[in-house]
């Protein structure tokens, strides 16, 4: 997806379309696809989506109307998790969504105002820990290793080395809460978890999971149908209050080299995901050079999981992984890995 510059004089037309290349990352929310579809055919929806300046917009106006309509009732029915049920999204379905968001218009433009899309999805885990694993290995490293998660919102995916996983019929790793993946492409299971001797996740604006309201956020960018993904967020949300966690605010470029040179001796393994692709290019050329810098200092391997084309993420690893070859291709909420 390329990065939204939209504001409200943007032609619709190319709104639609930012709109449109949106609905295959909504596959598995018949509810949102619908909506996508019909907004894209819409000019007042379309204005709306353009007044959303941060990205993805999409992401971010959804979860504005369902953090609303935890207020409203009477106008859940359509939202299946909501109404305790699922049905096939239809046109009754986007009318009732489009009159409460040109009705709370006001209210929607001032949550996409203040909020970023930090869904923080847990079972990405099972995504990066594989990776992880494959890159630790292939260094030669043995004992526990500092993670550093760039994005991490909230931090949840800080939370890797006290997961379960099971992938299919292997199970790996001990902990509370287990995320199962599929393996495609006959993709082997990692045989352990990589340990972490530190877990620091850095972001512009981390999120404090003691904070009812930003708590509310993270459940409301969970889509509608996806009753099992939020109880994995609650549940995350529990064993995360239980952990050793340092969230650190800022840019990046500039907390990563001083986290890094504050850390205790030992290599580094810094990833992120669905994350970094919403930094301009300069922004990536910036944050690849900081890692190199870091790198230079400590053994140090990144790990890259962002989207691609076709509606699924690339897995990379590399100190500059826009130039590295993915080694896998996986689901961008973590329910499938594929090998490339």
């Amino acid at each position: 997806m390329e990065r939204w510059l939209a504001g409200e004089g943007a032609a619709l037309d190319e709104v639609a379309a930012t709109v449109r290349a949106w609905i295959p990352y909504a596959v598995d929310s018949p509810l949102y696809s619908r909506l996508a579809a019909g907004i894209a055919e819409d000019p007042e929806m379309l204005r709306v989506v353009a007044g959303v300046r941060a990205m993805p917009p999409m992401t971010l106006l959804l979860g504005a109307v369902q953090l609303l309509l935890r207020e409203d009732d009477a106008l859940a029915a359509w939202y299946p998790r909501l109404a305790g049920e699922a049905r096939p999204p239809d046109d009754a379905a986007y009318v009732a969504f489009r009159d409460f968001a040109l009705a709370r218009r006001d209210e929607v433009e001032a949550i996409t105002a203040t909020r970023r899309t930090q869904t923080n999805e847990v079972r990405r885990c099972a995504v990066l820990m594989p990776a992880v694993a494959r890159a630790i290995a292939a260094q030669g490293w043995d004992g526990p290793v500092h993670a550093v998660d760039v994005g991490a919102s909230a931090g949840l995916c800080l939370l890797l080395d006290r997961l379960a996983y099971r992938y299919g019929d292997v199970a790996v790793g001990d902990g509370p809460l287990t995320l199962d993946a599929e393996l495609r492409g006959g993709l082997a299971a990692p045989r352990a978890v990589p340990e972490l001797a530190t877990r620091t996740g850095l972001d512009l604006e981390p999120v404090d999971l003691d904070d009812p309201a930003a708590a509310a956020w993270l459940e409301a960018l969970v889509w509608p149908e996806h009753v099992a993904r939020l109880e994995r967020l609650r549940a995350a949300i529990a064993l995360h209050r239980a952990t050793p966690i340092s969230m650190v605010a800022g840019d990046a470029v500039e907390t990563l080299p001083r986290v890094a040179a504050a850390l205790p001796e030992g290599p580094l393994v810094v990833w992120h995901s669905i994350a970094v692709y919403q930094l301009t290019e300069a922004q990536q050329d910036a944050l690849d050079d900081a890692v190199e810098a870091v790198a230079s200092t400590r053994p140090t391997v990144r790990v890259a999981f962002e989207p691609s084309d076709g509606g699924a993420s690339d897995v990379r690893i590399g100190l500059r992984p826009r130039a590295a070859t993915p080694v896998a291709r996986a689901h961008h909420h973590g329910g499938w890995i594929a090998a490339v």
